[in-house]
């Protein structure tokens, strides 16, 4: 029979995999921010930059957010 700390740790693995996947999403979604303000600086206009970088900044409080999370999990363990 398969103890309760079992189970609880079991799940936890699962968060920690849905988190690495949705990390995964947001380095997606910074690579091509910086792929499309490289292209559009490059090509002279430079009024995508500040938004970019804005949610940059955004992306980068999700990540702290969930470096936390995942710190909260392994001293729980």
């Amino acid at each position: 029979m398969k103890t309760p700390d079992y189970h609880r740790r079991q799940q936890k693995s699962v968060v920690f995999v849905a988190l690495m996947l949705f990390e995964l999403l947001l380095f997606f979604i910074q690579i091509w921010l910086f792929v499309m303000v490289l292209e559009n600086t490059l090509g002279g206009k430079t009024a995508m930059a500040i938004p970019a970088a804005l949610a940059s900044l955004g992306i980068l409080g999700i990540n702290i957010w969930m470096l936390r999370g995942v710190e909260h999990l392994k001293r729980q363990l």
